[in-house]
């Protein structure tokens, strides 16, 4: 009895205290007043059993590094080439050959490499810390020529015809055979990169500032590297014909410019031959709506076979080349059905235009104009690239997802450690993952291979 009594005594105090304790300082349950709690997207993420892709091999490779250029910037347009059935990658300053298929090397070349990578016809090359350019048999790794003059700094190595071009602000141009230098432009201010070379001309862009800042397209003969021409306010062509480059018109403070408008200019003199407008909105140009329209260009315009497409407020137009825009009714590929907000991503590829707002994807059919959103994705979008029928969908949680074109369902998953993708390319039969230190491969699943 004593234990009883002390147990019901104990018990009595308890449920008093707790009393007082409750008076004094108030508990609040949670289930009905959670101002301390929030509960969001708590449940199992839908994709999550999602099949992984299946690893072939995966390697390290060196941080891509440029004095004053943002590493992600370089990571952004890639570091690795692909060729042969092989890839091309840099590991401890050195070119190393990997079999896509087995993940082996093939061989390793020289010391103090760094990117760009390029690989073309059965040579790779690649540059040094010094400046020097390697040209490197793919199939052996031996060296077959070393360039007769460094260029320091390079970004960009280009190959068109029997010539090699290499960008660092300036422009230099060697000979693919043996290596020799044969000019370095005549400009004296920094050239933006990319470039391009057009029949007998390497074009390339820079800017002035005065009164307001406008860009200044820029000709140099391919032969000799001198300057040809230039012309105010407008941007890299889009397309040629030989004779004439289609090149965008680009809107400044003193033409706010706000029809998308072609002009032709001559190859040899840079001449304006003739100006096309487009208004695939309708807008009446003295009057246009300063939020929307104003120094816009119109929309930045491009060409894919006998097409030109522009990217709009709500969606892409399209116009046959080489036809009168005000005498033909324009296709409109809109994303208006949905109400969301996004922005012209990629295509016509594979049948479809592609929009994005960096969270989702959406697609419209170039043949009945349909809108449809592409699944698995879970987490802010880094990249996509197109590959066959897949899309790869890098994420910034290290995801990356294969994505079904036609179908919009999701195939398989990747998961990395990288939070930051060169492009994901397809060598023999094998999808190549590059982000920041590492490469990845897996087999290019069968239902996205093109037929």
């Amino acid at each position: 009895m004593v234990r009883g009594t002390i147990l019901k005594s104990y018990l009595r105090t308890a449920v008093i205290g707790l009393g007082v304790l409750l008076m004094v300082n108030p508990v609040q349950a949670a289930a009905v007043d959670p101002h301390t709690s929030f509960i969001g997207s708590n449940g199992d993420d839908y994709y999550a059993n999602l099949p992984a892709a299946k690893v072939e091999w995966s390697t390290t490779m060196d941080l891509p590094a440029l004095k004053d250029v943002p590493s992600d910037y370089i990571m952004g347009k890639g570091v690795v080439a692909v060729g042969a059935g092989k890839a091309f990658i840099l590991q401890k300053g050195q070119l190393l050959a990997i079999n896509v298929q087995t993940g082996k090397v093939m061989w390793k070349y020289g010391s103090k490499l760094k990117t760009p990578l390029l690989y073309q016809d059965g040579v790779a090359y690649v540059t040094s810390e010094a400046g020097t350019i390697y040209a490197v048999n793919a199939a052996t790794g031996k060296n077959k020529w070393s360039s007769s003059a460094t260029s320091k700094g390079v970004s960009k190595l280009v190959i068109d015809k029997e010539q090699l071009f290499a960008a660092n602000g300036d422009i230099q141009a060697y000979n693919l055979k043996d290596g020799k230098l044969q000019w370095r432009d005549n400009f004296s201010e920094m050239l933006f990169e990319p470039f391009m070379v057009e029949g007998n001309l390497v074009l390339a862009q820079n800017s002035e500032s005065g009164a307001y800042t406008y860009d200044i397209l820029h000709a140099f003969d391919r032969t000799t590297g001198k300057e040809l021409w230039s012309s105010d306010n407008h941007s890299l062509p889009i397309a040629a014909d030989g004779t004439t480059l289609i090149s965008q018109r680009e809107a400044t403070l003193v033409d706010p410019l706000p029809l998308t408008t072609l002009d032709h200019l001559d190859v040899k003199t840079g001449k304006l031959v003739k100006a096309v407008e487009y208004n695939p909105t309708h807008i009446d140009p003295n009057h246009p709506k300063p939020e929307e329209e104003y120094m816009t260009s119109g929309g930045r315009a491009w060409i894919i076979g006998d097409r030109i497409y522009i990217g709009g407020q709500k969606g892409v137009y399209g116009y046959p080349v080489n036809v009168d825009p005000a005498a033909v009714t324009r296709d409109n590929y809109s994303y208006e059905s949905i109400g969301a907000k996004l922005s012209y991503a990629a295509g016509p590829y594979d049948g479809r235009i592609l929009f994005s707002n960096e969270q989702s994807i959406y697609g419209v059919k170039i043949s009945n104009k349909s809108v449809f959103q592409y699944g698995g994705i879970s987490n802010p979008i880094a990249r996509f690239d197109l590959l066959g029928h897949g899309m790869y969908v890098a994420q910034t949680d290290g995801k990356l997802v294969a994505i079904d074109l036609i179908t919009a369902k999701p195939i398989v998953q990747l998961k990395t450690s990288g939070r930051v993708f060169g492009p994901t390319l397809l060598e023999d039969g094998m999808i190549i993952v590059q982000s920041k230190g590492k490469l990845t491969a897996f087999k290019e699943p069968q239902a996205l291979k093109m037929k």
